[in-house]
């Protein structure tokens, strides 16, 4: 789809007894995605409340993808990928459940809503454009359907006209779909601006390099929303790829499933798949559905995988051995009251207001968290499965330490059914502890979970595990907030927050639809898809000349002449092959996360921001003119680019505040202090070396 016409609007002329108007401050944001989208709607909100501090702003945008998608996001990728999010739960427009922005809020349509409100003109241009998959998926689309990438980009499309068209006046917009490859100080253009604590050096004017431009762009302030971004292969991708090329073997490695040349993977050939998250079922559907194969409903409501002959076989295993846990089908309880267990005030009553280890002082608070929710759900709509008064229950737990005796105790006498129990450990590592006799035992006691894990997932009758994710979902903002506020030590910070903390949210409660599941059951029992197991290991083999893949779930190896590391590239500001941070990271001008702990430097490879979002350099200074939000800011990671309606949801707060920072930036100096006055913006922040 063509990318929108800029927003502009003509100032008025000065008139020859009045002064000429401010010049208009300027903005560069690199990144068009639904942060970026996001953000837009925030600048228009903060412009129209105060437009005698805004006379005027121009906002470019530098993205060669779509307006509103990104990369990610955009409209020209395989059509058989889905988004893993129900169309109901997904909005890039706010609504009036959110709460602490500035300005009025103008609700919008999530994407659900906006697909109900143009059904018919959608089926109507699929048609005219001979699309029958796309008009097939609009006509039997409901709130509950997970969509397609590609209609998930229209609606972006849509939300990003519907920004534009809201904007005030004084704010205009001009695309450019570019890539940005350098931002250097202006040298002769030195303003004196307001950069507010932390400034210093580069508090000026910025020139914006774009590819194939003789002229940069020259802009007050600029903005990095740069989303997922490449790497670099690491040692172990380059002697992997070494060994195959060396042995005429095929070899993926960690990369973005839509962006990635699959034609490596022969036909009928043995391919080992080292990961089964995300990535794993974007891989598998390319491989099957992509290359011909076709899925058909049985008489009996099962379903079967018919192939096309064109697929590998695929092996695929991962540190847990299972694929992500499947999403809730079904409505999700949302009057839990949570948190209670796992809240800011809990953790300093606990452990005051020092340092806090995510796994060793956070973690038990989460884990009572999510089996309180458990129980309160199972005590609320399944009374007949429980064996005690859910007020006396509800007492005895709250009081109790999660792993005490106590509580032990009361969950062994309460809940008599040891199926209705919370296991953390069962939830998080199905596989540990187990040992299979065989490669096909493995297989299938894997598969066996797949199956049980999609059932209880899309029956009701299982809804504390829906209560669980939605407690999950509120410990996570918890975290954040910590994190946010400094607390957390060098360790968790560098390590655990964007490592596995994150993984285990995503394996819980950011799982594929439950049809991908049925799917992938479908491809294991036509014979397309094996599972390894648990802790999988790859060794080149290079008297054979195959990659040799083993399990800790069983005495089993395959042989394989492929390998695919089904995995996204972790964020790694060392190795990546973005040519802007690549060129800012030589100078200097940005750093990595890195703390000491003890005698260990830890890094977890992504961008260290100040409070307000300011990248901070190498030495330790913030410069006053550039910011950065998303995944790879550290303590990002995990930050949602969309919201869920109806949710006082996070993401418009933050960029609400963002978009308040950044204006600020860019805005003259007040008048210089008296001589022997201290301005607080002239004491220097240290930088927190964290995300917003």
């Amino acid at each position: 789809m063509p990318s929108p016409s800029p927003r502009t609007s003509t100032p008025p002329s000065p008139t020859s007894d009045a002064p000429a108007p401010p010049a208009p401050r300027s903005l560069c944001v690199v990144g068009a995605g639904p942060r970026t989208l996001v953000l837009l709607q925030r600048l228009g909100a903060h412009v129209a409340a105060s437009p005698g501090e805004h006379p005027g702003l121009d906002v470019h945008v530098v993205d060669p993808h779509d307006s509103g998608a990104g990369r990610v996001w955009r409209e020209a990728q395989d059509p058989l990928l889905w988004m893993n999010s129900r169309a109901c739960d997904i909005t890039v427009l706010p609504d009036d459940s959110v709460t602490g922005l500035t300005g009025p809020v103008g609700p919008g349509p999530s994407l659900a809503g906006w697909i109900a409100e143009n059904r018919a003109d959608l089926v109507r241009d699929a048609a005219a454009a001979g699309d029958d998959l796309l008009r097939e998926e609009v006509l039997r689309s409901e709130p509950g359907s997970f969509v397609s990438r590609r209609l998930a980009s229209r609606y972006l499309a849509a939300a990003w006209r519907r920004t534009l068209d809201g904007l005030p006046p004084g704010l205009r917009v001009h695309r450019h779909a570019r890539t940005v490859v350098d931002v250097v100080d202006a040298v002769d253009d030195v303003d004196d601006v307001d950069a507010g604590p932390g400034g210093g050096d580069g508090d000026g004017r910025q020139l914006v390099h774009l590819d194939g431009t003789g002229e940069p762009l020259a802009v007050d302030v600029v903005l990095l929303v740069q989303g997922h971004l490449d790497v670099h292969p690491g040692p172990r991708e380059r002697r992997a790829a070494t060994f195959a090329r060396a042995h005429g073997l095929a070899h993926v490695p960690p990369g973005y499933t839509s962006d990635q040349d699959l034609d490596v993977l022969v036909p009928g050939s043995d391919v080992v798949v080292v990961g089964m998250g995300l990535a794993f079922v974007d891989l598998v559907v390319r491989l099957t559905e992509g290359r011909g194969g076709r899925f058909e409903e049985r008489p009996d409501g099962s379903l079967e995988y018919r192939p096309s002959g064109r697929e590998p076989r695929l092996h695929a295993g991962s540190r847990r051995g299972v694929p992500y846990r499947s999403k809730i089908g079904y409505p999700s309880p949302t009057d839990l009251g949570l948190p209670r267990y796992c809240t800011a005030s809990a953790v300093e009553a606990r452990h005051g207001t020092g340092p806090l280890d995510l796994r060793a002082d956070l973690w038990p608070l989460v884990v009572k968290e999510l089996a309180g929710a458990h129980y309160r759900e199972l005590f609320r709509t399944h009374r007949e499965r429980t064996a005690l008064a859910p007020a006396e229950f509800d007492a005895r737990f709250s009081r109790s330490p999660w792993g005490s005796a106590e509580i032990d105790e009361l969950i062994a006498r309460a809940v008599p059914d040891p199926a209705d129990r919370f296991d953390v450990t069962a939830l998080d590592r199905p596989l540990d502890g187990w040992w299979g006799t065989s490669g096909d035992e493995v297989h299938e006691r894997v598969l066996r979970h797949l199956e049980a894990d999609r059932e209880r997932r899309t029956d009701p009758r299982h809804s504390p595990d829906a209560a669980v994710v939605t407690a999950l979902l509120s410990t996570y903002v918890v975290v954040a907030g910590l994190h946010a506020a400094g607390r957390l030590n060098a360790r968790s910070t560098a390590l655990d927050l964007d490592g596995w903390w994150h993984g285990f949210f995503s394996y819980v409660a950011s799982g594929p639809p439950p049809q991908r599941l049925r799917q992938l059951s479908a491809l294991a029992r036509a014979g397309v898809l094996r599972f390894l197991g648990a802790d999988v290991r790859v060794r080149p083999d290079a008297d054979e000349g195959v990659f040799v893949a083993s399990s800790a779930s069983g005495p089993h190896e395959v042989r394989a002449r492929g390998l695919v590391e089904a995995r996204l590239p972790v964020a790694d500001l060392e190795r990546t092959s973005d040519v802007l941070l690549t060129r800012l990271r030589g100078r200097g001008e940005v750093r990595a996360h890195e703390l000491l702990d003890g005698e260990a430097r830890l890094s977890n490879g992504r961008l260290v921001v100040d409070g307000r979002g300011r990248l901070v350099r190498a030495d330790g200074s913030v410069h006053p003119r550039r910011f950065a939000t998303g995944a790879w800011v550290s303590g990002e990671a995990g930050a949602p680019a969309f919201a869920r309606p109806g949710a006082d949801a996070e993401v418009f707060r933050r960029a609400d505040r963002l978009a308040a920072d950044v204006l600020r930036a860019g805005r003259p100096a007040p008048p210089a202090p008296r001589a022997g006055t201290t301005p607080a913006a002239a004491r220097r922040e240290l930088p927190r070396g964290r995300g917003r």
